[in-house]
């Protein structure tokens, strides 16, 4: 997307669940398994690793805004963090307690906005270039961000029951889903009723805590040009955390934004999107068995 060269290379994988992993080293450890999450604030560090047994530092208390709720996790800020070619030394990282079979540590936003970043889903890798204000081609669609619960929203139109909304939703490459819409949009919208779901499905975040998501289909989902037809979306009835909040609409998971490489400008606060080869992938295996 960029035709400069990029000054680092993180090779990734795709998983089943749609997200993307990569290799990182921390504090002399052998080779860690890392999700990349733009909707978490920081580096983490899975404190239930056995890989991470010895090496993870002591650190302070800190808030923590999961999906489903809040709490207080210990944060470092003396750690070695190797990711591809990319070294960082004294980097920040919350202490978590995932599962210990999730993945061992999270490579959050104060990692990735050290560069501007491209996430080419055809390479499977994340190009880092320096953090200055980029020249990005026309036929790219061009989405500026602003913070907000210390990571990135962006507008975007759905059309739900022949209405058209522009939303502002969480970006957030760490979650398995397509969009899910808040809580209080929901209800605010009497959108419960309107539309029979097709599954249901629990989730569970960085707080510990958990909720339901009612599965059901979107009219339109609009992204610049690209018009993408009957989406499977999700209401929310989460009662805690940041699917709850007022001052937001919801949030685009992986599921969905694997469809498009993503160039992210920190400098200038813009997202930039280009269908690719996962554009017209199935949402859900099982809706077209």
């Amino acid at each position: 997307m960029i035709k400069k060269a990029p000054v680092g290379e993180i090779p990734f994988a795709i998983a089943g669940d749609s997200r993307i992993y990569v290799t990182a080293f921390v504090n002399g450890s052998d080779s860690l398994r890392f999700l990349v999450d733009t909707g978490a604030s920081s580096i983490v560090l899975n404190t239930n690793s056995p890989k991470l047994k010895g090496l993870i530092h002591n650190g302070e208390l800190a808030d923590n805004l999961g999906t489903s709720g809040e709490n207080s996790v210990e944060y470092s800020n003396d750690n070695s963090v190797k990711v591809g070619t990319i070294q960082y030394d004294k980097a920040g990282c919350a202490h978590i307690p995932y599962p210990p079979e999730y993945w061992d540590g999270v490579f959050g936003l104060n990692g990735l906005a050290a560069f501007n970043i491209e996430i080419n889903y055809d390479d499977f890798k994340i190009y880092c270039y320096p953090k200055e204000t980029l020249t990005v081609e026309d036929s790219y669609v061009s989405l500026p961000f602003t913070y907000k619960y210390d990571v990135p929203f962006v507008h975007l139109h759905i059309k739900l029951n022949g209405t058209l909304h522009n939303l502002l939703l969480e970006v957030d490459t760490g979650s398995d889903r397509i969009i899910d819409l808040n809580t209080p949009f929901v209800n605010k919208n009497n959108l419960l009723e309107t539309k029979k779901p097709f599954a249901i499905s629990r989730i569970a975040s960085s707080d510990g805590g958990s909720g339901e998501l009612k599965n059901v289909f979107f009219d339109e989902v609009i992204v610049g040009p690209y018009i993408m037809p009957k989406v499977a979306g999700a209401f929310s009835t989460l009662i805690f955390g940041m699917q709850s909040k007022e001052n937001i609409d919801g949030m685009i998971g992986n599921n969905f934004l694997k469809r498009f490489n993503m160039l992210i400008d920190f400098n200038a606060d813009k997202l930039y999107l280009q269908p690719n080869n996962f554009y017209y992938t199935p949402f859900y295996d099982f809706l077209v068995r």
